[in-house]
């Protein structure tokens, strides 16, 4: 049935659309209008569609020749021309995100915000007084103007996601899409950047894509539910909609025991007073920790704390400063660098990003081998059994020959993780690997990591916020501002 767009107050409205990729249909006879005063949740899994449409509202897509329409309705005049759309509405997701990384735009957070109000990629001029003033308002709408002075590339996801925010502000949007604006933050980062979306709101319409129900902003008043390419129900908000995140578990419900002294059974990793320093910031001051074989850790702390840092130093991507060491005593032959990569796996946001070659799952996965970006050698009967194996376990079979560009944020994701196992490591880092899953995936990464656990061929070690769905870690490490502050066995 089509939905007849009331001129009055429909801004965007989507009539019997369409979108096929690759003669695959993507979004199916998707009717939804978009009106003034409403803010919008798009809600579903992995897959199902919701990128797609929200790139379709910005106009970045087209609905497929002699399916459906797309109008906007700018200043009282309808047109189906995304034109003037490009102007008016701003998506941000983790495509814009990702592609800092690979265009090297290591930039101020000012800088980056300025250049928004500039209405330019980059910052081309010098700034005036009242561009310096303009651009901090807009980083303190998003709980932000802590992070003025910093790189872009020292920032944690979360806190990136932030300054991207108030760039697309500068612009003044008519209608912002935040697609998965709550991914990679803390409990504490998703409360208080709700609170932001909720004044965003008043200056004009949001609209924003999530896997689940759970820690809506307040100012998100129409719902449409997304499945297999189809909205399978939209309407208003209810209460039961606001307070469905049941797989959400708070890991302070786990017993737990403080560690009294270093245990004595066999030592992997041991580092003692390290220090990172990244340019002229110290990210990680005087840490002194060691892994023990059988052991599996959680870490925890807020946004900028210096967990994905920590993974990185034990990755061997950072050094300690000079006073610090970092031993691998249950690592073979460390000092080879292909021999060290093979022994420990490393999944990130920050690999996802610079996973730039094109290339299909299987090819993907066949690239964990070499640790490299693209597959650089066939895999043996052995590796390519190994490889099948993955596929299966991580539900990859209609995804293999998919190209990993066109997959989307949780389904990359979810075939990195496999990716990393593929050398049946024995340390396995995780660097938030919850980001861009829906529900169903969440359950199915934190089944197989349980399964890693009680096989214990392969250790984790895990960078995660408290909302992860109870993987059985044995240990906890807690930081805050770059130091270790506790330490528990769970």
């Amino acid at each position: 049935m089509t939905n007849q767009p009331n001129n009055s107050l429909t801004i965007i409205s989507l009539q019997d659309v369409n979108i096929e990729h690759e003669k695959k249909l993507v979004l199916s006879n998707i009717s939804i209008n978009f009106n003034k005063g409403d803010h919008w949740a798009i809600i579903g899994p992995n897959g199902s569609g919701k990128t797609t449409l929200m790139k379709l509202l910005a106009g970045m897509h087209w609905p497929s020749a002699g399916n459906g329409k797309r109008l906007y309705n700018f200043d009282g005049e309808i047109q189906n021309d995304s034109v003037l759309a490009l102007k008016r509405i701003y998506l941000l997701g983790h495509e814009l995100q990702d592609s800092f990384t690979h265009k090297d735009w290591n930039f101020k957070a000012l800088d980056i915000v300025i250049a928004g109000i500039k209405r330019t990629d980059i910052l081309r001029d010098e700034p005036t007084q009242k561009d310096k003033i303009k651009a901090r308002a807009l980083l303190k709408e998003v709980d932000a103007s802590n992070l003025a002075s910093k790189n872009f590339f020292e920032l944690s996801r979360g806190q990136q996601s932030k300054v991207l925010i108030a760039r697309i502000l500068a612009f003044n949007p008519e209608v912002i899409l935040l697609d998965e604006p709550l991914s990679g933050l803390d409990k504490q980062s998703r409360q208080k950047l709700n609170k932001s979306i909720d004044l965003i709101s008043k200056k004009c319409m949001v609209i924003c894509s999530y896997h689940h129900t759970g820690d809506l902003p307040n100012c998100i008043n129409k719902i449409a539910f997304i499945e297999n390419s189809s909205v399978i129900y939209q309407g208003n908000i209810l209460p039961k909609h606001k307070s469905s995140n049941s797989l959400a578990i708070d890991s302070n419900t786990f017993t737990q025991k403080k560690i009294d002294g270093i245990e004595n059974s066999e030592r992997m990793i041991e580092i003692t007073n390290a220090s990172v320093w990244i340019k002229k910031e110290r990210i990680l001051n005087q840490i002194t920790w060691q892994l023990n074989k059988s052991q599996h850790w959680q870490i925890l702390g807020p946004n900028g704390s210096g967990k994905s840092t920590f993974l990185r130093l034990i990755y061997g991507l950072l050094r300690p400063a000079r006073g610090g060491q970092l031993y691998y005593p249950g690592i073979n032959n460390p000092k080879d660098v292909w021999s060290l990569r093979k022994q420990i796996a490393w999944v990130s946001p920050e690999l996802q990003s610079n996973y730039w070659y094109p290339t299909n799952v299987t090819q993907c996965m066949a690239s964990g081998l070499t640790s490299s970006i693209g597959q650089t050698k066939k895999p043996n009967e052995i590796e390519q059994k190994i490889i099948e194996s993955l596929i299966s376990i991580f539900h990859l079979e209609e995804l293999k020959n998919h190209n990993v560009k066109k997959l989307s944020y949780g389904q990359f994701r979810r075939t990195l993780i496999a990716r990393a196992l593929v050398t049946q490591p024995k340390i396995l880092l995780l660097d938030e690997p919850w980001e861009g899953l829906d529900p169903e995936n969440l359950i199915r990464i934190a089944r197989i990591l349980n399964s890693l656990i009680k096989k214990n061929d392969t250790q984790i070690i895990c960078a995660t916020h408290l909302d992860e769905p109870g993987v059985e870690f044995s240990h906890q490490l807690r930081f805050n501002e770059g130091e270790i502050i506790d330490q528990m066995i769970l």
